[in-house]
């Protein structure tokens, strides 16, 4: 800008041509050299490189106050110059002139679950005696927080329900009292402009019960196993600490006196009995449920204690990962060829070790930590936890050094899963209790050097997003949904569990691009009992018999999210996926596909030297959720137009589900498929903890899909009855052409805004809140595998119940003949999506010593979470079949 600057006929008025480019670039150099021979500028060198740049140092800045008449002119920026100077702004003339020496202060705080339990205590108390005058708040103020004498509460948005709008609101104005109220309505937010223009439906709404579906598998999971620790009768410690034996460092086993507490062959008795009381008035609707077998209660009890234990991998890969750095960071230092800079970044990384095995195996009272032992075994899905997001990504955030390597407050951060993918990205800034911090590393499991990292490869299906794992064995060049080809697989990808940050004291403009820039996030998914589907209903919808639309719904399928790189990459030809990451000591590692360079951090600089091994690695989450793919039938005049009616479609969908079954924005996710430039087909998700059950209703209620189609038009601006076209939503200033944050458009599906038309969706909906839906049915029948079996047989009778499952077309096993060496056993067939172990009793088995055999293999597999069927007398089939639909289907 200085150098256009100079370059202006009208700066030099002795010259009558204007400076050359080598002219400009002499007159600077020229410029630089005086004002630093002055000390008005001073070189440093840039990024720990060979480039140097100049800083003002702040003792020579001279601060004038302005008149407040007329702003300063800038001659770079503004090459016309005005005689009044540049205009104000009266507002903020007024407010620093007078309004803000009233504010001078005042000071506010963060009340939310991340904040540590002692500081939420005492700001609460401050917040109460008016020291600390306003209070920023998460939903934890709802939780029963006495605030006696606030007068004002400002909400920063809509709240979700009713319910909510009166827990928040009522904060205000107690023991009668005048109160103030004030909510915000985001232009940018679809839920909050709806309401904007129906505020009676929140201010005098009606609180409707809470929504759980009370028919998930993992929700009644974590409720058992809460039933099972209270009928131990064993209290937890407080910390996960005290109840692993640490002294084994290899195993790191549950101590042995918490083992034998919580083995009681009678508690789980007792759970069984306390359990069934409260299952049994719903069991009807259970057996209606895939995952749902007559044993299933059973299976769960006796499993108890081993997913406990279980339970407890996450906290002792991260107890390995930190006395593993700490071990490494104590070699370095032993090392005197190292330099000065690796000894200085060794010293605080082996701090931040410390620190993180302290907080831990830290023992002390505390009931809001990470590690709090009821809390983690939430986080990790043992124990019911609705206030906490499940199997979360954590980053470890380093406190401040105080003089000797003091620590500070050192604390972990938790982000559900599909979240952190994003924000806990390699090199993104997270923002935490007015600190900034830098991912910088991910966290990786304990290895031997020079080990290979656990990496996953997968094959998405450029049709239809549907993902494949590849093993090398089950390895397929076809897709087991559509039959479509598959692309090359994604290799390199590593499991995003735990982070590690560094604070970072300044944020530059390099920093701002890549915040812009963001990540490629790819969404793919893969259905449970995948590749024959035992838990995917599917339906056509029909409009006067001709099908318009085809649903299918997935219960616990598998979602993956993909992080392939930044957005925008450098350099041409074919997108290389992934980042650098030194794979020994897990350091995100610059390189030239992103966008901008990291600048050096202050205080920072690489970590020792970059002479370990460095590959591209491609991070990833994947989480269990309730799914529905949509799969309209829509005709379109190219591929533009389907784009556009598709993500219309998607946008009209989410909302009106969201509306008609009072959803968060946050409960339901939508993506298209298999991504943004090809959308064939729309994915929605339960992002919610547990489900909200919604999905399922969609393909088993009768009239709900008319529901949601009726209200997507009144979002839209159409009536619901006649399509007439109203325009605009109530109370609405402007006329609605395409879309608007009133219907289609919202904040968050802004790259969406230029294909948005609500124009272009009208018909199908008018359609679809007419349709029928159609038999629904479960995909996938199975025609694979069979030969294999029948190979792998070892008797006629095994041979004889295969052929009596296919003439039922019942579900066929995944394998045969697999040893379970914990238990000494090797079952005739094996279903390992249902963890399921079948035996074929021929008549031998009715011998008394065999029969004891037996009962005590079964003992042992039921021990190690398996569920073991056996098959005696052919008769007899029928009934076991119908006692565990969700291992064999139903029989047709």
């Amino acid at each position: 800008g200085f150098g256009q600057y100079l370059r202006r006929i009208t700066v030099w008025t002795e010259r009558s041509q204007r400076l050359t480019t080598g002219e400009t670039t002499t007159v600077l150099e020229n410029l630089v050299d005086v004002l630093t021979n002055a000390g008005l500028l001073q070189r440093q060198s840039v990024g720990g490189s060979k480039l140097v740049g100049h800083a003002v140092p702040a003792a020579v800045l001279v601060w004038k106050p302005g008149t407040g008449e007329s702003g300063f002119h800038d001659p770079i920026r503004q090459p016309t110059r005005s005689d009044l100077g540049a205009n104000v702004n009266q507002f903020f003339v007024d407010f620093y002139m007078h309004r803000a020496t009233e504010l001078k202060g005042l000071t506010a705080s963060e009340h939310t679950a991340q904040v540590p339990n002692d500081k939420r205590k005492e700001r609460e108390q401050q917040f109460k005696e008016a020291e600390l005058p306003v209070l920023y708040a998460s939903p934890t103020l709802e939780l029963g927080v006495d605030i006696k004498e606030l007068n004002v509460v400002n909400m920063r948005n809509v709240p979700p329900t009713p319910a909510n709008y009166a827990q928040r609101s009522g904060r205000a104005g107690r023991n009668g009292q005048p109160a103030l109220v004030l909510t915000y309505c985001s232009t940018f937010q679809s839920h909050d402009q709806y309401f904007f223009a129906r505020p009676h439906l929140m201010v005098s709404g009606a609180v409707t019960p809470p929504r759980v579906d009370l028919l998930n598998e993992e929700l009644l999971r974590a409720h058992i196993h809460a039933i099972w620790l209270g009928e131990t009768g064993q209290g937890l410690p407080n910390s996960i600490g005290r109840m692993v034996d640490i002294d084994d460092s290899l195993e790191l086993p549950v101590s042995l006196m918490y083992q034998q507490q919580l083995s009681k062959p009678g508690d789980r008795e007792r759970t069984m009995q306390k359990a069934w009381s409260i299952l049994e008035p719903m069991v009807v609707r259970l057996r209606e449920q895939p995952w749902y077998q007559e044993d299933w209660l059973r299976q769960v009890v006796n499993a108890s204690y081993r997913e406990l234990n279980r339970a407890c991998d996450r906290w002792r890969e991260l107890y390995r990962t930190a006395k593993r750095q700490r071990e490494y960071q104590h070699q370095i230092l032993g090392d005197q060829s190292r330099s000065e800079a690796d000894h200085k970044r060794a010293r605080r990384l082996r701090n931040e070790a410390e620190a993180q095995l302290e907080l831990l195996t830290n023992t002390r009272s505390f009931t809001d930590g990470d590690f709090y032992s009821y809390r983690y075994l939430a986080s990790e899905g043992f124990l019911p936890g609705y206030n906490f997001p499940r199997l979360p990504v954590t980053a470890y955030l380093p406190g401040r050094r105080g003089p000797g390597g003091s620590s500070g407050h050192d604390e972990i951060l938790s982000r559900p899963r599909f979240l952190a993918i994003s924000e806990f990205g390699p090199k993104a800034l997270v923002y935490h209790e007015g600190s900034r911090y830098r991912i910088e590393r991910l966290m990786l499991p304990l290895q031997d050097s020079g080990a290979q990292l656990p990496y996953t490869s997968v094959k998405i299906c450029p049709e239809c997003g549907y993902l494949h794992q590849v093993d090398g064995l089950a390895d397929s060049d076809v897709c087991e949904q559509c039959e479509q080809l598959l692309n090359a697989p994604l290799t390199s990808l590593i499991q995003m569990t735990h982070v590690g940050t560094r604070r970072v004291d300044r944020i530059s403009s390099d920093e701002e691009e890549r915040q812009r820039t963001g990540y490629e996030i790819r969404t793919a998914l893969r259905y449970a009992g995948s590749p024959m589907g035992p838990q995917v209903y599917a339906a056509e919808v029909l409009s006067e018999q001709t099908p318009i639309m085809r649903l299918e719904y997935g219960h616990s399928a598998s979602v993956w999210r993909i992080n392939l790189g930044w957005r925008k990459r450098r350099g041409g030809g074919p997108p290389q996926y992934g980042f650098k990451l030194d794979v020994d000591r897990g350091y995100w590692q610059n390189d030239t596909a992103e966008p901008t360079d990291v600048g050096n951090d202050a205080g920072g600089g690489r970590p020792e030297s970059w002479n370990n091994r460095v590959e591209t690695v491609i991070p990833f989450v994947r989480d269990t959720r309730n799914v529905m793919i949509v799969d309209p039938f829509v005709d379109a005049h190219g591929p533009v137009e389907k784009r556009s009616i598709m993500a219309s479609l998607q946008a009209a969908l989410k909302q009106a589900i969201q509306a008609e079954f009072d959803l968060e924005e946050s409960e339901l996710a939508a993506e298209p498929l298999p991504g943004q430039a090809e959308r064939r087909r729309i994915l929605f998700y339960e992002a919610g903890e547990g489900g909200a059950g919604v999905l399922q209703r969609l393909i088993v209620e009768e009239g709900s899909l008319n529901r949601v189609a009726r209200r997507a038009l009144d979002i839209l601006h159409f009536d619901p009855e006649t399509g007439e076209d109203l325009f605009k939503a109530p109370q609405a200033e402007e006329h609605c052409e395409a879309a608007c944050y009133d219907c289609l458009m919202t904040y968050t599906n802004q790259t969406d805004h230029p294909l948005l038309d609500r124009q272009k969706v009208k018909d199908f909906l008018l359609e679809l809140a007419q349709a029928e839906l159609g038999e629904v049915s479960r995909p996938g029948e199975q025609e694979e595998r069979s030969g294999e079996l029948y190979d792998r047989c070892e008797t006629e009778l095994e041979r004889r119940w295969l052929q009596y499952l296919e003439d039922l077309k019942l579900t066929l096993p995944s394998g045969a003949q697999k040893r379970i060496a914990q238990c000494n056993t090797r079952p005739d067939f094996v279903y390992e999506e249902n963890n399921a172990l079948i035996y074929i009793d021929g008549p031998v088995h009715e011998y008394p010593q065999r029969r004891e055999r037996d009962r005590e293999q079964t003992i042992c597999l039921e021990e190690a979470g398996y569920y073991v069927i056996r098959f005696g007398p052919e008769q007899e089939w029928d009934q076991i079949i119908a006692d565990y639909p969700a291992v064999f289907g139903r029989a047709l």
